[in-house]
Order: C-alpha cells, then sequence, then structure tokens
C-alpha cells in the first residue's frame, strides 16, 4: 500500500513576502495552508510580535481594533498605545499579543512607517 502525496505548493510569505515551498508531506498533516515561511514562523514564536493594520480606533472611547497579517482582529485598548495618543485607521503598526479573559488583545503597540514613505527619492 503506498501513500500518495499532494503536489509541493509555492506559498508567499505574510510576513516577510518571500515565496516558499508547502511540500506534499506537510499538506497531509496541517488542515490549513500556513501564512509565514519557516523562518519568520520561528521569528514570530520567538519575538510574538505581530504586524497589523488599524481597522479602527475611537480616542473618545478609548479602544478600536487592529487587523492583524493573519486576518484575525485584535482588540486594543489606549493603554497598550504607551506615548501615542492615538491610531488612525490604515496605520499600520507591531504590537504583541496577550490572551485576557475576553480573549486576545493587543499590547505593546507601536506605529510603524508605512512602507511608501519608506522610499528614498
Amino acid at each position: 500500500m503506498s501513500l500518495v502525496l499532494p503536489p509541493d505548493r509555492f506559498l508567499t510569505c505574510r510576513h516577510c513576502g518571500i515565496t516558499f515551498v508547502w511540500t506534499g508531506w506537510e499538506q497531509t498533516q496541517d488542515a490549513q495552508a500556513p501564512a509565514h515561511c519557516p523562518g519568520s514562523r520561528h521569528v514570530l514564536a520567538l519575538t510574538r510580535r505581530q504586524r497589523g493594520t488599524v481597522k479602527w480606533f475611537d480616542p473618545r472611547k478609548g479602544f478600536g481594533f487592529i487587523t492583524a497579517a493573519d486576518g484575525s482582529e485584535i482588540y486594543v485598548n489606549r493603554r497598550a498605545l504607551g506615548r501615542l495618543k492615538r491610531l488612525r485607521r490604515g496605520d499600520v503598526v507591531a504590537f504583541r499579543i496577550e490572551q485576557g479573559r475576553l480573549g486576545p488583545f493587543a499590547v505593546e503597540v507601536e506605529r510603524l512607517p508605512r512602507e511608501e514613505d519608506d522610499r528614498t527619492i
């Protein structure tokens, strides 16, 4: 009896943007395709820092939500902003996730420069 494996697939890492191989053997072990390459998975596991985009933030209420790179929505409270006074829709942020009574929430949030602002002219 021989095991027939699905063909290898090429995926793009959502964290670093490189192309990596998701082997047929890995596909039989994992139900869902990985969002990150093995190197990024290792780094993210070590640092536990995520990257995401602010979905919305209400400064009067003091909270909002961040859309993480994997598509999940993470609650953010103004206490997690440190020196930042507010976040704006579309801000790119780095943060860590902690688990609370009511679910995951962002801590140590910092605003990152937008990619188009990083270009040198």
